[in-house]
């Protein structure tokens, strides 16, 4: 069904009250973990500000779940229509070019970058949100990471996994950039932003369905972000409908993952954000009351019937050395407090209550990163357990990818069906130009995201990966393709064999020259060719070659007419130094000379004398 703008405009406001208080958490973590949040403190005069007290929990919790997520990158996989047809239309060949088009957007939308925001926003929030874009000016989609904070999902029960049959995004625009790009805002022609109100911030709905594309305009906003009631605006009705395309993917283009919780999606780390709060509060007052401890408050005893007075001022702060002078004065003392060691003992237990319930290796009790007295000491130190934290965001991400890729290539076929497209795909095993027309080589839209082992890093998957090719469960090749650290599994492989066959060949050739199979001019020409770029084949033949020819050079005095051997039937390398004493092999043109004169002239010529 169509969406009138009244429609659109009130499942706006529905979802933005329903899923308001749920935005509110997530917004306490968002300002936690960039350091914006205010600690507190006791109202007093002159009582400077608190910085940041404590360890950064709650980035660190964040950072440390999502960047282990993110160093792992999935295998994407478009099926081919007929699996038994290699080339050609409906084959493999057209499946394995629709896995490389989605790879090469993801390249151009620098994808590798956006997946990390993306697992910080599930590991924060427990939901994330992408949407794919037509790029009119590059003719190709855009893959976007956008701020779920801004972000309203048709209203689903807890437990519906299905894709959603609308997304809105929110944005704020200023009435100028508003009246410069939508002339129907301006209230000359009607609209509500009038020329006054061009610094004034406005809320505008992105509006994705299967069907329409829409953008319209809500109402103004406060600079701290509240909306303004339109009742108390002299500027007539505030919201209306800026601009209605067709959807020409025939999809949502939007993905908005979420976890699957008991009850409604939250985080667990929002749930420990009062803890991070008592620890920053009891910091605080402990470093007020050491304060206290250091400089304590001084008093005075007057004199009987008199009343004490500061003379020539008022109290000098003893710090700056200077003294006070005291009037009807008997005695002066000091008012001393010592600050509870129990409150940073609390702190201690707050913040290892937090670091075990977020995965974070706790600091205390014999637990740190260098103690193997617990168990959780030697899981942390090994790294080999798989985090169950991390095994959730890999399999959302199984889960709710394929949408995105299918927003890919429907984009393509949708908007440019039958543009001719060179792209290069940069992701690893698929470093190649790919060439397509999106209405012959996508057929269709289908795609499966996987981890080869899903909640391993990066490191857990070399010590896995290794496990299983040294119990010969996997193979070589399975071991490079699955690594992330391996990008051409190929290239790798041809690489190894040739490092292998250079090692051989020169371990041979040491043995021969120590042997004294070979003399030591060999070695010399051999590193010369080394330097000057050679790869130790090419010097190999080289050198070869120029024995060869050495050998067949008639000696001093010359040979009858006919009686030298060409080149290439000489023994090279092969014969050694007793290669002048050997018989050639057997040829009617064939003399050989001396074989005391003929290797001493063989060395000669070869050391350049």
């Amino acid at each position: 069904m169509a969406y009138t703008w009244d429609q659109i405009r009130e499942a706006v406001l529905l979802m933005q009250t329903d899923q308001g208080p749920l935005l509110s958490k997530m917004r306490d973590i968002l300002v936690r973990y960039e350091g914006d949040w205010v600690l507190p403190m006791p109202d007093m005069d002159d009582e400077p500000d608190m910085p940041q007290l404590t360890p950064a929990l709650v980035g660190e919790a964040v950072d440390q779940i999502a960047m282990r997520a993110a160093s792992v990158r999935p295998r994407i996989i478009c099926p081919p229509i007929n699996p038994n047809k290699e080339v050609g239309v409906r084959s493999r060949e057209y499946g394995k070019r629709r896995q490389h088009i989605i790879e090469a957007t993801m390249e151009r939308s620098r994808w590798n970058l956006g997946r990390r925001r993306y697992y910080r926003q599930l590991t924060a929030y427990h939901t994330s949100s992408i949407v794919v874009l037509p790029d009119m000016k590059a003719q190709m989609p855009r893959i976007e990471v956008r701020d779920p904070l801004g972000t309203f999902v048709e209203p689903q029960s807890n437990e519906s996994l299905y894709d959603p049959n609308y997304v809105a995004f929110m944005n704020r625009f200023s009435g100028k950039h508003l009246r410069d790009r939508y002339p129907v805002v301006r209230s000359e022609n009607g609209g509500p932003i009038t020329a006054q109100h061009v610094t004034e911030l406005w809320d505008c709905v992105e509006w994705y369905d299967r069907e329409h594309v829409v953008w319209g305009l809500l109402g103004p906003v406060e600079t701290w972000g509240t909306h303004i009631n339109a009742q108390h605006l002299n500027m007539g009705q505030p919201t209306m409908e800026l601009t209605r395309l067709p959807n020409r993917t025939g999809v949502v283009p939007a993905v908005v993952p979420h976890n699957v919780s008991l009850g409604r999606i939250a985080s667990r780390i929002g749930a420990l954000l009062g803890n991070v709060d008592l620890q920053a509060k009891l910091t605080a007052l402990g470093i007020i009351a050491m304060e206290k401890a250091i400089f304590p408050d001084v008093y005075a005893i007057g004199r009987q019937g008199m009343e004490p007075q500061i003379v020539n001022g008022d109290w000098r702060d003893g710090r700056t050395g200077d003294i006070n002078m005291l009037q009807d004065v008997e005695s002066v003392g000091v008012l001393r407090t010592t600050p509870d060691p129990s409150s940073g003992m609390a702190v201690d237990r707050l913040e290892r209550a937090f670091r075990g319930s977020t995965g974070l290796v706790p600091q205390f009790g014999g637990e740190t990163y260098g103690a193997l007295r617990t168990g959780r000491g030697i899981d942390a130190l090994a790294g080999m357990a798989v985090d169950p934290r991390v095994q959730e965001l890999h399999e959302i991400t199984e889960a709710y990818l394929p949408t995105m890729n299918t927003a890919i290539l429907a984009t393509y076929k949708g908007f440019w069906g039958s543009k001719q497209y060179s792209m290069y795909s940069g992701q690893r095993n698929s470093r190649r130009i790919v060439e397509f027309v999106p209405n012959e080589h996508i057929e269709t839209t289908e795609s499966s995201v996987s981890y080869l082992i899903a909640g391993a890093d990066a490191i857990q998957m070399t010590q896995i990966l290794g496990s299983l090719y040294g119990a010969k469960a996997i193979s070589r090749r399975s071991f490079r393709d699955g690594h992330p650290y391996i990008d051409d599994a190929d290239l790798e492989d041809a690489q190894v064999r040739e490092e292998e066959l250079a090692e051989a060949l020169m371990q041979a050739l040491v043995q021969q020259v120590q042997s004294g199979q070979l003399p030591p001019i060999i070695v010399t020409k051999l590193h010369r060719h080394l330097q000057s770029g050679k790869s130790v084949f090419d010097a190999i033949e080289m050198i070869d070659a120029e024995l060869r020819k050495i050998q067949s050079t008639p000696p001093e005095g010359g040979v009858p007419e006919g009686a030298v051997a060409p080149p290439e039937s000489m023994p090279g390398l092969a014969g050694g130094p007793g290669a002048a004493q050997a018989p050639m092999p057997e040829s009617p043109l064939v003399q050989v000379p001396e074989g005391a004169a003929r290797m001493r002239q063989l060395l000669q010529t070869m050391s350049g004398r």
